[in-house]
């Protein structure tokens, strides 16, 4: 493919994508899965680094079989030879191969390349970008078109790279622009704490204030440049992710909770993943709870003692069953119990009870 077909044919098509993908985080498999064209059915990584941990968590990938796939997360992920301090030498925005950071020779040496890459026909010349650097994370856009492929069109590649490269920048940067512009209110607005609506892929869709002011802090969460929610350090972010799989995947109506501790002061705070179902989107909600201080009375005057220790279980993610053994209770009396919080509060579901309880402790 000549420069001038695909400044003509593919550009136009690339970029409605990828600026898509700009303003709806969910939309980036999909301009990454286009990109397939006109590389000539090249695969690749969009890498996320995370500086702090020295690890090379795979993000999105596109073109990949998925026994290479599975075989990446389980396995070679953790011998990927590529280093991650020379990446963080690399210039942003500059098209570069691989070789820059490891030399052909050596990658040919390693398991990596001959167990993985080599099968695949991913030569140690593919090409790489870094798209976004800061303090915390690094990440690389690596595209590989197939060896005999990269031989022949080696310089047209790095130049459709070239101009794709501008664009990634002002995607990443719009990105950021448009989850922090993005109207708050609806239902985060109702909360007064930290709440934000967010889709499977973590993809930030609305924030209330205080929400926006803990990713704007980044004291426990953040924001990725893609707009995906993510844990400050690796065992609040592998929690997360557990709690948002258990309401998408496994199909719970409470994921969490998410015990996090605040750098500056120590003070405890909670996340609660909450499963919308009345929304067609599928879409969740992430309150952020401020945990009270030992011998906080939660809700003075609201229930009975036995209906306040209930409504603290739940509050602290156990389910009725998990209660009734901690406490020592029949069912049939946490069932009585939990039928009187609904009456008091107004609710008929374990999930909108719990919403409701955090509202009132926020």
């Amino acid at each position: 493919m000549t420069i001038s077909t695909f400044v003509a044919e593919e550009l136009p098509a690339l970029l409605d994508l990828l600026y898509g993908a700009a303003l709806d985080g969910d939309q980036w498999p999909i301009f990454l899965q286009r990109l397939m064209k006109p590389f000539d059915g090249a695969n690749g990584i969009l890498h996320f680094f995370d500086v702090e941990t020295q690890t090379t968590p795979l993000a999105y990938p596109f073109g990949l079989e998925l026994e290479y796939l599975i075989g990446y997360q389980e396995h070679f992920a953790s011998c990927n030879p590529y280093p991650i301090q020379a990446f963080g030498k690399m210039p942003l925005f500059e098209v570069a191969p691989a070789t820059t950071v490891l030399s052909r020779e050596e990658a040919l040496r390693t398991e990596f390349y001959n167990d993985w890459m080599k099968p695949q026909g991913i030569s140690p010349d593919h090409l790489g970008c870094m798209v976004h650097k800061d303090a915390q994370q690094m990440v690389i856009l690596a595209i590989a078109p197939k060896e005999k492929e990269l031989e022949r069109n080696n310089d047209g590649y790095i130049k459709q790279f070239e101009i794709l490269a501008p664009h990634l920048k002002r995607a990443i940067a719009l990105s950021k622009v448009s989850r922090a512009d993005r109207v708050t209110d609806g239902l985060p607005a109702q909360f007064s704490c930290g709440a934000m609506l967010i889709s499977q892929t973590r993809a930030v869709k609305a924030a209330n204030p205080p929400a926006e002011s803990l990713l704007r802090e980044e004291l426990f969460l953040s924001v990725d440049p893609l707009g995906k929610l993510r844990g400050r350090d690796a065992d609040v972010h592998s929690a997360l992710v557990a709690a948002i799989d258990a309401v998408f995947v496994r199909r719970e109506p409470l994921g969490g909770p998410v015990r996090c501790r605040l750098p500056s002061t120590g003070d405890r705070v909670s996340l609660v993943i909450l499963k919308l179902p009345m929304i067609a989107a599928q879409l969740a909600l992430v309150l952020v709870i401020e945990q009270p201080t030992k011998g906080a009375v939660r809700f003075p005057g609201q229930f009975t003692a036995a209906e306040a220790r209930l409504a603290d279980a739940l509050l602290n993610g156990q389910s009725l069953a998990e209660f009734c053994d901690h406490v020592g209770v029949s069912i049939n009396t946490a069932r009585k119990q939990l039928a009187a919080l609904f009456a008091k509060t107004g609710t008929n579901r374990q999930a909108a009870l719990v919403a409701w309880l955090l509202q009132r402790i926020s």
